[in-house]
């Protein structure tokens, strides 16, 4: 109807303005667009956002640190690793691209994966909560996956007749289970429109 084809035109925009912010060519005077929208729509953390990013070294790997420190795991964290401490951080880049737990930046922490890196499948929409070293070392995702619609309420999907497109509604709610998540199985960033207390439409960020 007229208020996908006005919200899908809306999208579109914005992900191709979001693509030409994070270009490296990008001129320096529209760079600090960016810096104006994150401020402005950038979730305020408990912590200063800035200073945890500075804390985190942004330099494309997948490895802990070997500065890094251990912190206690919260409770939730706990359940998936049976392990009262680890090293947690609160983001990290890799092949050019930032990701963020939630309560540091929603809009970084926001990602489609292939479920246990299986390429077969289709790719799913998650938020990371935390992000944590292995006892090997290596930095991974613990995430909640957004619960798809509701059978209860017979929603039909808009977005279901234009397979090529890339948007989806879901629930608006996340699995409580946190799950690992590998940096190599991510697709890539996407962003969410709440269009219900229930529902809400995801559109992929495709990196091409």
């Amino acid at each position: 109807g007229e208020f996908e084809n006005t919200m899908l035109r809306s999208y579109i925009k914005t992900t191709m303005f979001r693509r030409w912010l994070a270009r490296l060519d990008c001129p320096p005077a529209v760079q600090e667009c960016r810096d104006i929208f994150d401020g402005v729509y950038a979730p305020k953390s408990s912590q200063n956002s800035s200073q945890e990013f500075a804390e985190d070294p942004m330099n494309d790997t997948i490895r802990v640190p070997d500065c890094a420190m251990t912190s206690a795991v919260p409770d939730d964290l706990y359940t998936l690793l049976r392990r009262r401490t680890a090293i947690l951080r609160a983001t990290l880049k890799f092949d050019g691209v930032i990701y963020s737990r939630a309560s540091t930046h929603l809009g970084n922490s926001q990602i489609l994966y292939y479920p246990r890196g299986d390429r077969t499948l289709t790719p799913v929409p998650a938020s990371i909560r935390y992000i944590y070293g292995t006892l090997t070392g290596e930095l991974v995702f613990a995430a909640q996956r957004h619960l798809p619609l509701d059978p209860h309420y017979n929603t039909i999907d808009p977005f279901s007749f234009y397979p090529d497109f890339p948007a989806k509604m879901y629930s608006t709610g996340l699995e409580s289970r946190l799950e690992n998540v590998k940096v190599t199985w991510v697709v890539s960033h996407f962003v969410r429109c709440t269009v219900s207390s229930r529902h809400t439409v995801i559109l992929a960020l495709s990196r091409d």
